[in-house]
């Protein structure tokens, strides 16, 4: 199978069904019926539906046969000799063997002396055919014994897979079966290798096994799987990373953050929770809705089953026949009795059991469910009583005068008032049903509280209508179910261990909404109440209050005394702000007064009692009490604390904000009225910000300190502006509280104000009117400069390779940032400097332009060489006439200076490009030169054939040889340098004369070049002999060497061979 999709089905099937891997009995299904059934397979992977009455499952059973197969199997020679003897007594082993040593040689796999048809063995003998033995040994050894076989029937299990489509047969109900479930659509893609496969499917697949009733293992897998995963999603917080918290914690108390910061720090935690836990409320509100319905569900096929079975079947012994009872006949009347006895008997075990039950959970649900069951229990229990044969039974024992059935009618009866009593009862506490469900499950207490209303109204109802629900001994209970069911929502979702983790305005929020349902449904019921004694047609609503409204109005106190504690802790929260902290500078003194805040309210985190329980009560009241009197303490510290701060306030502004906003807020009633007295120390701090501040301007106002690159005429009037903002602002602010600036006090401090802030108009008006005058007076003259300036020539400079710099006065750049300063601070600018300051931008890119082309200048006159600038000074000296333009007709006023621009870099350009071409014919003629004064005219000869020197006549005719072949050659890239030289000239002046006067210079500087070069040559090559006759130890030539007695004579002698050097080097010279 090349599809690992098939391969995943094969083994989750023979994992489940219990097969062995090796088995083919997938494969032998896929085969089946000609290939249809791997088709069905495949379309069931490929082509699944998006309609769930499209043919989406696969139901796999397995069938295991028996079969028998025939087979040969390995004996002994005792066991060949044992069967042997049992079928031919006279057999004689012996004989046997010997025929077999006489044609061990010939035999290939012979039979035995009886058929296999009729003993079933066979014997075979392994032989080498040449004579010899596997080892080479002689043929007058044994030959090897024969096998002995005997055919065998061997029992086999064989596996049979069957396939069903879309539905699962009752008749498999006891067998195990694999089912496959599509559940998504479209096709299922080809994974790439096992593990994708794994990963894969179950994303398209739903599998399992089905082995008994499909209603239990419904109930089963919606019970044991799925309701506890929801119900675990539902209840489990998300999980935390413990080392995270450990890592944070670490490095919390390594860094010790200050008391204020670990205050902010503290309140954006809790923000942050509130925040998680309200979304994951808002998540888990349809998941909580499924799981009620699924638990709904839960009870119907429980109910079902329970009906379907019955704890008591009215059945009929076996081969009891009712026509038979007769009067005559005392035995069946007998069994018949005994029968309608046992019945009767059942029936009433049955009904004592049921009407001993009561409901499992003690809110009104339980009541329904209750009562639902009952009818379920006692309507199949009642049925049965009616059958066909229980009435026939009755009818004979009648006829035959018999008093059992008398007693089963009553029995029945009995039980048929129980039984329409329930039924009566599921159908009109069926209308409570969406109510009651509400008061259970509701997602807040708002959805609870909504619904109160309506449930009373139906509940009166149910008291007008019903028969049985028309009592006090059925409603009280009803309703003091749904009084439980209250209290429990609130205790369950009001945890005083956790409630103030939260935020004060949400603890404040869930409490009043608890409370409001708490009294909604003791209101509800008054009103129902007055209604119903209004009326005068009903039965009066007289039950017991303690009984319905006793807990819960204790609740609904205790959620009172919390909206004030939160109520409190909210105030204590908007007076220590942090405002407050940067206004009075004692962060860690208003730490310390939260911290015990947030100690008393350990108080009651951890309180000896549960609040809600009313056995608790008095616990309760000691526990608030002590409370109430640490808030008393904290209240008298904050008022000290308050006072001791404002006498030292850092900033009036804040001080001020924080006292507007005291007003606005929430805060406790007695730091209100607090506050309320510091408004006059808040004016004595702005009396001494407006000192400090002038006292700063008057000492610096000679030399204001500015910010770095800021221009000193608008650097100054912004410092000074900067002063006047930090007290400006904070009037603004005063000024909005008319009754503190008319106080005498008040009028003081805006005096003192005005006279600062006029002094300091006066000052910037000054450095404005200073800084006009002094740019009106420069700036003409530095706008008439021209925009490039000549460098004087330095020594020996051609007067044709001058350098320029930008005549740009930095001045002109700071008067333009300060015209931008000061329009920026509304200052009305003369037009010229306006001028200037709205062409900052255009004369900052004509400098950078500027820039490009003498840097592009000075490479390319850096660049020549004295000769070369000889030979083009006739575009040197047009360059420099055009250049004389920006040094002498171009001033920064102008409106030329782009063409300026354009004009001189194309004529940099071109001569650029003329430079390198004159350059390249150089570089040419230097090769040649470099060739002329490294050529080698005295070349080292070859060794002889046999590795010998070669003669010494021999040897100067080799040099000579090659010397002048060597002259030939440089004599023909000599005569190539003139053609390159004359390519300059047409390159410079368009000529082609080889005449021009104007490359004199440049010709001498070449014949100097080529003199030197020859020169080299010569002296080099002259240098290199002498090197090597008086340094080299390598022989040149070899001499002959004659003995005439007395003497050695030598072919060719010395003198001989001296003069060959002296002619050889002289040829050198003339070369």
């Amino acid at each position: 199978m090349d599809d690992l999709r098939f391969r995943w089905l094969k083994d989750a099937i023979y994992t489940i069904l219990d097969i062995d891997m090796g088995d083919p009995s997938f494969e032998d299904f896929l085969e089946g019926d000609d290939g249809g059934n791997e088709l069905l397979v495949a379309k069931f992977l490929n082509e699944a539906k998006s309609n769930v009455d499209e043919e989406n499952a696969l139901i796999f059973h397995k069938e295991v046969f028996e079969e028998l197969r025939e087979e040969q199997v390995e004996i002994t020679e005792e066991e060949w000799i044992e069967e042997q003897l049992a079928i031919n007594p006279d057999f004689d082993p012996n004989a046997e063997a010997g025929v077999d040593n006489d044609t061990g040689d010939q035999q290939h796999g012979t039979s035995s002396n009886h058929p296999a048809g009729q003993n079933g063995i066979t014997e075979k003998v392994d032989q080498t055919g040449d004579g010899t033995n596997g080892e080479g040994e002689n043929m007058d050894e044994l030959p090897p014994k024969p096998k002995r076989y005997r055919n065998e029937l061997v029992k086999y299990l064989r596996t049979i897979l069957y396939l069903c489509r879309d539905s699962y047969p009752s008749n498999l109900s006891q067998k195990n079966c694999v089912y496959f479930l599509r559940t998504t659509p479209g096709t299922i893609p080809a994974p790439s290798s096992t593990e994708d496969a794994d990963k894969i499917m179950v994303k398209y697949l739903d599998y399992g096994l089905l082995n008994g009733h499909t209603l239990y293992l419904l109930a089963n897998i919606l019970n044991k799987v799925y309701n506890p995963i929801l119900t675990y999603q539902s209840e489990e917080p998300e999980p935390v990373d413990e080392q995270e918290s450990e890592d944070e914690q670490e490095s919390q108390q390594k860094s010790k953050p200050s008391p204020e910061k670990q205050t902010e720090e503290h309140e954006k935690q809790m923000r942050a929770e509130q925040r998680r836990k309200r979304e994951l409320e808002k998540r888990t509100i349809l998941r909580d809705e499924f799981l009620i319905q699924l638990q709904k569900f839960l009870n119907q096929i429980g109910l079902t089953l329970r009906q379907l079975e019955g704890e008591v079947r009215l059945e009929l012994p076996p081969h009891f026949d009712t026509n038979k009872i007769v009067k005559s006949n005392k035995d069946m009347v007998e069994q018949a009795e005994n029968l309608v006895y046992k019945w009767n008997g059942e029936i009433r075990e049955a009904l004592e059991r049921e009407l001993k039950k009561t409901p499992q959970t003690p809110g009104p649900l339980g009541e329904i469910d209750w009562w639902r069951e009952r009818n379920i229990s006692l309507s199949s229990l009642y049925e049965q009583t009616k059958q066909e044969h229980v009435e026939k039974v009755l009818e004979k024992l009648d006829t035959a005068e018999n008093a059992a059935p008398s007693s089963f009618r009553d029995t029945r009866t009995d039980l048929a008032k129980y039984y329409f009593e329930a039924k009566d009862n599921v159908k009109f506490l069926s209308t409570l049903e969406r109510h009651f469900k509400n008061v259970t499950h509701g997602a807040t207490f708002r959805v609870v509280t909504e619904t109160l209303p309506k449930m009373m109204s139906a509940l009166r109802m149910v008291w007008i209508i019903s028969r049985h629900y028309n009592r006090d001994e059925r409603m009280i209970p009803l309703m003091e179910r749904i009084a439980h069911q209250l209290c429990e929502r609130v205790a369950r979702s009001i945890n005083v261990r956790t409630l103030f983790s939260y935020l004060p305005s949400e603890i404040i929020t869930k409490c009043e909404e608890a409370k409001k349902m708490l009294e909604q449904w003791k209101e509800c019921y008054t009103n129902v109440r007055k209604e119903i004694e209004e009326s005068g047609r009903d039965s009066r609503w007289e039950f017991d209050h303690k009984r319905l409204f006793k807990v819960t109005d204790h609740m609904a106190h205790i959620c009172n005394d919390f909206i004030a504690i939160a109520k409190e802790l909210e105030e204590f929260y908007n007076i220590f702000t942090p405002e407050l902290k940067s206004v009075t500078g004692k962060p860690q003194k208003i730490n310390e007064i939260l911290d015990r805040v947030h100690k008393v309210l350990e108080l009651i985190e951890h309180a000896p009692c549960d609040p809600f329980r009313i056995e608790d009560l008095e616990k309760w009241k000691m526990v608030h009490a002590n409370y109430a009197q640490q808030i008393e303490e904290i209240d008298e510290q904050t008022k000290a604390f308050t006072s001791d701060s404002f006498k030292n306030l850092r900033s009036a502004e804040s001080a001020f904000d924080m006292l507007l906003k005291f007003e606005k807020n929430n805060t406790r009633l007695t730091m209100q009225d607090e506050m309320n007295k510091r408004f006059s120390d808040i004016l004595r701090q702005y009396d001494n910000e407006i000192t400090e501040i002038n006292n700063i301007f008057q000492h610096n106002k000679n030399n204001p300190p500015m910010n770095k690159n800021q221009p000193p005429y608008s650097g100054a009037i912004a410092w000074s502006r900067s002063l006047f903002r930090r007290i400006k602002h904070t009037m603004l602010r005063l000024h909005t509280k008319e009754t503190l600036m008319q106080t005498e006090f008040g009028k003081q401090i805006k005096s003192y104000y005005l006279r600062v802030a006029k002094e300091m108009k006066a000052f910037e008006d000054a450095k404005f009117t200073e800084w006009r005058a002094r740019t009106e007076q420069i700036l003409p003259t530095l706008q008439k400069r021209n925009i490039l300036k000549e460098l004087p020539l330095a020594e020996n400079q051609n007067p044709y390779t001058p350098r320029y710099i930008i005549d740009y006065d930095p001045q002109l750049n700071e008067m333009t940032t300060e015209a931008r300063y000061l329009e920026q601070f509304d200052y009305i600018l003369p037009e010229t400097i306006r001028h200037l300051a709205l062409n900052e931008e255009r004369l900052k890119q004509i400098s950078t332009q500027l820039k490009i082309v003498l840097k592009h200048y000075n490479r390319v006159i850096d660049s020549l060489e004295p000769h070369e600038q000889s030979l083009l000074e006739d575009h040197l000296r047009l360059l420099k006439r055009n250049m004389q333009t920006g040094t002498q007709r171009l001033p920064w006023t102008s409106t030329n200076h782009e063409k300026f621009i354009t004009v001189t870099s194309e004529m940099i350009s071109k001569l650029d490009s003329t430079i390198n071409q004159v350059k390249k014919n150089a570089q040419d003629v230097q090769i040649f030169l470099d060739e002329i004064r490294h050529c080698n005219l005295f070349r080292e000869p070859p060794l002889n054939p046999d590795g010998s020197l070669i003669q010494c006549r021999e040897y100067f005719e080799f040099v000579e040889f090659h010397r002048r072949r060597d002259a030939l050659e440089l004599q023909k890239k000599y005569k190539l340098i003139g053609p390159l030289i004359t390519k300059v000239e047409g390159l410079v002046f368009n000529t082609n004369t080889s005449q021009s006067p104007k490359m004199v210079a440049y010709y001498a500087y070449w014949e100097r070049q080529i003199l030197a070069a020859l020169t080299e040559l010569v002296t080099q090559n002259l240098k290199t002999l002498r090197e090597t006759l008086e340094h080299g130890t390598k022989p040149l030539f070899q001499v002959d060497a004659l003995l005439v007695v007395p003497t050695v004579a030598m072919q060719p002698n010395q003198n001989e061979i001296i003069k060959l050097f002296r002619q050889t080097m002289r040829d050198c010279v003339e070369v």
